[in-house]
């Protein structure tokens, strides 16, 4: 027998009423504007917090009501965001915001409360840790480098963090080039932790490092039988690993060119077919591809596909050589020691004066890999906590055939010299046009104030 203070659901047809009982829970604050930032829908939850009539939020501007909520934000990036913190009425409320779509179509943005109040949200993240520490341990993921991993402050490397930061907004492919160790995995996994997939797989394949006869199962796996030595049971490829997430083909150059055909195929139908299989699984994966090699070159040559060079180039970063943006030095030093430290336990503070010369005049043809390595073998070599690069046995800026045509030559010192003049000649017309005002001088150049401070002091003017 039904007790008397048990209410039976309203009736199916009764939907109006149905859903004003699921956006009016007293346990989700629910806030959707429109493409001007219009207030078009608020719920019971957010009218009690806000302390406002129903009647005065609707139809007002979201930037007046609550300015810190970054509605506008999702609007103009078209992107989802999680965990932001807002305060309202002196009451705080973990919230999440997402854009809101018709047919692809952007027509407003929503803005939702991840917990009721603080209180749950912690005890809630309390419970968690325990289940996760005495229940099912969870084995530690991967540390993935983020947009704050990517040192450098140089012209070249401010325009790869905003074409990264660009790039973290969408799921379109991303083609990465650079020379070896200029970092390209790191610029991949900065882009995948900035973008809504974040918290899904990053998964990286080396194609160059796997055999030729298993790479296809390698990258799409295989079912039972499929081939002598076959797992019972098939195996999945890294595309299935990283559905969900995103997976970066590193030297995406090296790659046979009847793999290229099949590549080109997941592209364009977004599903795998597993080796021996007899159906495809569908993909959901946002692909990523580097490479150190001229790939318009290599098409040229064909050794590589024109359609899956376009396919794959639709976003693309171009990471610079270390010898290009040497006053990214001092930072990367800095970056690089640390994380030796970490690694080794060593206590590295710096490099001495002699040694950061040496580095302003090497070539640095294996970049910033090459940095750390030279980094750690002065570790290891010097005595105080200031390393010494002449401690190190080989002395490599001597030996390196790379630098032999710039001790051959004082071409590339006269040149660098000549633009030196000539930049300081530029900054000087352009600061006296701009009547002394620093940032009608940087917006007249079309760099970033910092970065006019920094040629500023550069040439100590």
């Amino acid at each position: 027998m039904r007790s008397n203070n048990i209410r039976s659901f309203p009736a199916v047809d009764n939907s109006t009423h149905f859903l004003s009982l699921l956006t009016n829970t007293p346990f989700e604050g629910i806030l959707a504007v429109d493409t001007h930032g219009i207030i078009r829908f608020v719920n019971d939850f957010f009218v009690d917090l806000i302390q406002q009539e129903r009647s005065q939020l609707l139809g007002a501007p979201i930037s007046k009501v609550l300015p810190d909520c970054r509605l506008g934000d999702t609007l103009a990036l078209g992107y989802s965001e999680w965990g932001d913190l807002l305060t309202i009425q002196g009451k705080e409320v973990y919230t999440c915001r997402f854009p809101l779509k018709e047919n692809g179509i952007l027509v407003g943005a929503m803005l939702k409360t991840v917990f009721p109040d603080m209180m749950v949200g912690r005890s809630i993240a309390e419970h968690m840790i325990f289940l996760g520490r005495d229940v099912h341990p969870i084995p530690p993921a991967r540390t993935l480098f983020t947009c704050m991993s990517i040192v450098g402050e140089t012209e070249s490397m401010l325009y790869v963090k905003k074409l990264a930061r660009r790039a973290s907004r969408t799921s379109s492919t991303l083609l990465i080039t650079g020379e070896s160790g200029t970092g390209k995995e790191i610029i991949a996994q900065a882009v995948h932790t900035r973008s809504v997939r974040r918290d899904a797989p990053f998964i990286s394949v080396n194609c160059g490092a796997i055999p030729r006869d298993l790479i296809e199962s390698e990258l799409f796996g295989y079912e039972s039988g499929a081939f002598t030595g076959a797992k019972r049971g098939g195996s999945p490829g890294k595309f299935e690993l990283a559905n969900g997430g995103t997976i970066l083909l590193d030297e995406i150059g090296d790659m046979p060119l009847d793999m290229q055909v099949k590549l080109l195929r997941v592209l364009q139908e977004k599903e795998v077919w597993r080796v021996g299989g007899a159906a495809p699984v569908k993909l959901d994966v946002r692909v990523m591809a580097s490479t150190n090699r001229d790939l318009l070159q290599m098409v040229r040559e064909g050794a590589f596909r024109q359609d899956l060079y376009y396919r794959l180039n639709i976003l693309s970063i171009h990471m610079p050589p270390l010898r290009e943006r040497l006053d990214d030095l001092p930072d990367l030093i800095q970056s690089l020691l640390c994380r030796i430290n970490q690694r080794i336990g060593s206590h590295a503070s710096g490099i001495t004066p002699e040694s950061m010369k040496i580095a302003r005049r090497y070539s640095w043809p294996g970049n910033v890999w090459e940095l750390e390595n030279v980094l750690e073998q002065a570790v290891n070599w010097s005595n105080d906590s200031v390393i010494d690069f002449c401690r190190i046995p080989n002395h490599f800026w001597e030996e390196s055939p790379y630098n032999s045509e710039i001790k051959r030559s004082s071409e590339p010192v006269i040149l660098q010299q000549e633009l030196g003049r000539k930049e300081r000649e530029l900054l000087e017309c352009t600061l006296q046009e701009a009547g002394g005002n620093r940032s009608e001088a940087a917006r007249i150049l079309g760099i970033s104030r910092s970065a006019l401070y920094r040629r500023l002091e550069k040439y100590k003017m």
